[in-house]
């Protein structure tokens, strides 16, 4: 069975959940703080947006057969020009997908990473972008829960289908 869900289906639904986000932070800057994965990679919800950010623009240079950066660039803490970060990479994001023919994205690419190396085609790793930050969303969510810090609104696709 082939069900096909477009790729701007899921980046309008990321670019819902971005919004709500980036209002709650607004709302009490201090949130980048809180605890997400005490003594791991991304200690903090601030340290997990900027890796979700930089994901995108180092699969985005995959996709483009360029050099993926190693960092943001953006100082920690500093949620608004994190955002204004993952703005310009979304808006490249979504110009590089909009000039993506059917044979590119079929094209398999091989992409090293800590995990070792990978081989999948640009359509995969396009979806994998979505995936990787639609699951620490949730990462993020639960944390902020914990910490007694309800996230804004509800998160589920089921609620943003239709809208």
């Amino acid at each position: 069975m082939t069900v096909a869900v477009e790729l701007g289906t899921l980046l309008d639904y990321s670019d819902h959940e971005r919004r709500k986000w980036r209002e709650w932070l607004a709302a009490d800057p201090r949130r980048t703080a809180i605890t997400v994965q005490p003594g791991g990679r991304f200690p903090t919800i601030g340290s997990l947006l900027d890796h979700t950010f930089l994901v995108e623009r180092r699969h985005l240079c995959r996709i483009e057969g360029g050099t993926p950066p190693d960092s943001t660039g953006v100082r920690d803490g500093d949620w608004q020009a994190l955002f204004e970060y993952a703005d310009l990479v979304r808006a490249e994001f979504r110009a590089c997908l909009a000039d993506l023919d059917e044979a590119a994205a079929g094209q398999n690419i091989t992409i090293a990473a800590q995990s070792g190396t990978r081989t999948m085609t640009r359509r995969e790793l396009a979806t994998h972008v979505l995936l990787h930050e639609i699951r620490h969303f949730a990462q993020i969510a639960l944390a902020a829960r914990i910490a007694g810090d309800p996230p804004p609104g509800r998160h589920d696709y089921f609620y943003f289908v239709g809208q």
